[in-house]
């Protein structure tokens, strides 16, 4: 007979998700190679899941595609488009012009049209039908890669492994491995293109036509790459030819902290009229309209070619300054309406991964909040460490008078501020600003979004000198 109550099971206590069913993408394209780099809209396979790169940061470590599908950082900066097999297109059918660097596991059915001129490294696991010639009596006792036609009556292009035993009555094309017994009769009319092996003890006496591709084994035995950290004690014959330096250049000093905020603003993104673009949408944007903020084929969390400069400038700084022999660690803050502490003090290669995170919020300039909320991440640091502050911005604060405090009280607690100014236009007004209200020595660095490169090496010092 029925129950009288119906029967209820508890509900599990992990919740099922469906796997997902993927479509087939058709062929697969290229593999994907960790740590290269690939551009927005470039599809790669792995595991026979085709994915597609949607951000600049693709090729970064930390962001590979993950062919099961579970959910990682990878999902930030690559979309999963389906399943594939095989390979865009099939092999050509004429004949390649070199022959396989494997032996093929069975001949031919018919001999090639145009056959190639250098045999194969090792032979077929089954024999040919119809030889291609008639073999020689007695085998070389070294046999050659690629054999003559017929024997020559001129020297061979390559050089033998042992020098001649009387020098030719004409030089080589090419120089030999090791020289000859005895010098030519006649040197060669122009210099070879690639030093010898033992490099004479003594020049020649008229100089060479061009100098050679690597420096000679005297006087220095191993020559440096790059210059001296510290210039010679002699001073120069000539002065520089450029202009010098607004300040002298400074050798590695002590341990730091930097923390570098970063302009969310809706200036960054809002072309033709954006407003203040914030999550990445301009002002009264309905759906369906052009999105004038989101431009140059980009994600939302990285809207514009302009906000992604900003932040892959910043990550080569600070993976630069990372290298230094001293003790050093970075804090994140960005910048909009309102300023956000996206990381406190971290290792460099933290800070990078924060900043692969970071996504354009769009808003008003709060750079008195930005000043405040970099000074808290610096509070507390060891006292051997100087503290730097690096803000980085396109124009004017929301008020200049708040912006002007919160920079008098870091300066007034220790912290060098760093002001860079990127401006597409010039604005005497911003940079006087900076210079009379935010720097600590009244120096701005300013450039254009496209330029910021250009100031690698410029903040690179100015770190490093008051440090």
């Amino acid at each position: 007979s029925p129950t009288t109550r119906p029967v209820s099971l508890a509900p599990t206590s992990i919740p099922i998700t469906p796997t997902p069913t993927l479509s087939s993408a058709g062929a697969c394209p290229e593999e994907y190679t960790p740590l290269s780099r690939y551009s927005v809209g470039t599809q790669v396979q792995l595991g026979g899941i085709v994915f597609e790169c949607v951000d600049i940061a693709c090729g970064y470590d930390g962001f590979e595609p993950e062919p099961s599908l579970e959910d990682g950082l990878w999902r930030q900066v690559w979309d999963v488009i389906g399943t594939c097999s095989g390979t865009f297109a099939p092999t050509t059918s004429s004949p390649t012009a070199a022959p396989s660097v494997n032996a093929s596991f069975s001949p031919s059915l018919a001999l090639s049209v145009n056959p190639s001129q250098i045999p194969s490294f090792q032979p077929s696991e089954v024999y040919s039908k119809v030889p291609s010639e008639m073999p020689s009596k007695l085998p070389t006792t070294n046999p050659t890669y690629r054999p003559s036609s017929s024997p020559i009556n001129s020297p061979t292009r390559v050089p033998s492994l042992s020098p001649s035993a009387s020098p030719l009555a004409s030089p080589t094309a090419e120089p030999s491995t090791s020289p000859s017994a005895s010098p030519l009769a006649n040197p060669s009319d122009e210099p070879t293109i690639y030093p010898s092996g033992n490099p004479t003890e003594k020049p020649s006496l008229p100089p060479s036509a061009q100098p050679s591709d690597s420096p000679s084994a005297k006087p220095t035995s191993h020559p440096t790459q790059n210059p001296t950290p510290v210039p010679t004690q002699k001073p120069t014959n000539n002065p520089t030819i450029n202009e010098p330096t607004i300040s002298p250049t400074c050798s590695i000093n002590g341990n730091f902290n930097l923390c570098v905020a970063l302009d969310m603003s809706g200036s960054v993104c809002n072309d033709i009229g954006g407003g203040l673009c914030k999550d990445c949408f301009p002002d009264g944007w309905e759906r369906g309209d052009e999105n004038t903020c989101n431009q140059g084929g980009l994600t939302r969390s990285s809207c514009c070619p302009n906000f992604a400069n900003m932040v892959q400038f910043t990550k080569e700084l600070i993976s630069d300054l990372g290298e230094l022999p001293t003790e050093q660690d970075f804090s994140i803050v960005h910048f909009g309406d309102d300023a956000v502490i996206a990381d406190t003090l971290e290792s460099s290669r933290q800070a990078v991964k924060t900043l692969n995170t970071l996504k354009y919020s769009g808003g008003m300039t709060n750079m008195e909040g930005a000043l405040n909320s970099c000074q808290s991440t610096l509070r507390g640091a060891p006292a051997d460490r100087t503290n730097l502050l690096l803000i980085i911005t396109d124009g004017a604060p929301n008020t200049r008078s708040a912006a002007s405090a919160a920079a008098a009280d870091a300066r007034s607690e220790g912290t060098f501020i760093i002001p860079i100014l990127i401006e597409e236009d010039s604005q005497p007004q911003n940079v006087m600003f900076l210079e009379n209200n935010i720097s600590s020595d009244g120096r701005v660095f300013v450039s254009t979004f496209g330029g910021l490169n250009s100031l690698q090496d410029a903040i690179f010092e100015q770190v490093t000198c008051q440090a």
